[in-house]
């Protein structure tokens, strides 16, 4: 197969859509980091990268060649989601995009979508309630465990709307989680432990259930019994390899976010000892109250 037929199998239809929308969200992103560093303050080169790369590698997790592979081989498909629910989510909350996504939004929008949106209790409420730990990290472990259930699972294979549903839930309950774990307006000790500690349940919550695809000896995934065989791979090794995935990467990323909570930890506690306070690494907030920029 060419390089030409990977990115355009035959008989697929190439999402153009998700093309379109991953060149908005990048128009609007780059929109918003001109306007801060016109206005208020440059966007750390470092948060440009990140934020980049996170948009990037969600758009790269569901257009060929992993989005048709993905129907072929459960690894593939487990890669997908991995890509979705953990570093996609992982690279765009350490970028902390969502000061210049604001300030990138046109006046008009800013002053009559965003305001009174903000100034919703009900939402007020859910954000809150999405963002809290207990809340971000029982969603977040309660939509991926859903979709890595073999009738869930199967049915992304079989119907391309479900599988749309599933990757943007995917995508949204892992951005609230990562966002509540690595946050870096967290000052106070409580709160880095209590990440912490999130961090490490939901880590082996998906080692529990990794564990359990790897050794198993039922076949949770009947649907890849013959198109794994056509990549010259036994459709045990294949759902073997996908547990692994979650296994050992998935761990590895919860390793990395714990590492991060230690890092800013050790850092705001000397800053506390020399009496030097906590500086925020934030850049000044953007107001919306008037549909202006501040």
């Amino acid at each position: 197969m060419s390089l030409a037929e990977w990115f355009f199998p035959p008989h697929t239809i190439w999402p153009w859509w998700m093309a379109l929308l991953t060149g908005l969200v990048w128009w609007w992103y780059q929109r918003g980091v001109r306007t801060l560093a016109s206005h208020i303050h440059p966007v750390p080169a470092a948060r440009r990268f990140w934020t980049r790369t996170g948009i990037l590698i969600g758009f790269l997790a569901v257009i060929p060649p992993i989005d048709s592979v993905a129907d072929s081989l459960y690894v593939v498909h487990m890669f997908q989601h991995f890509l979705l629910e953990m570093v996609a989510p992982f690279c765009l909350a350490l970028g902390a995009p969502l000061a210049p996504l604001i300030a990138g939004l046109p006046q008009t929008l800013r002053h009559r979508l965003l305001v009174p949106l903000t100034r919703n209790r009900p939402l007020q409420r859910l954000y809150r309630a999405w963002i809290h730990p207990l809340g971000a990290a029982l969603m977040f472990a309660g939509v991926c465990g859903f979709w890595l259930l073999p009738g869930p699972f199967t049915a992304t294979v079989l119907s391309g709307t479900t599988d749309d549903l599933c990757h943007a839930t995917l995508l949204i309950v892992g951005l609230f989680f990562w966002w509540m774990v690595l946050d870096p307006r967290t000052r106070r000790p409580r709160d880095y432990l209590v990440h912490f500690i999130v961090l490490m349940v939901l880590m082996n919550f998906f080692i529990v259930i990794a564990a359990y695809i790897t050794m198993t000896a039922h076949n949770l995934y009947p649907v890849y019994d013959l198109t794994s065989r056509s990549w010259g791979l036994p459709e045990r090794v294949d759902q073997q390899l996908g547990g692994l995935l979650l296994w050992i990467p998935g761990s590895l990323v919860h390793v990395l976010g714990a590492l991060i909570i230690f890092h800013r930890w050790i850092h705001d506690d000397a800053r506390r000892r020399s009496g030097g306070g906590v500086a925020g690494p934030l850049p000044a907030p953007v107001s919306v109250s008037d549909g202006a920029i501040r």
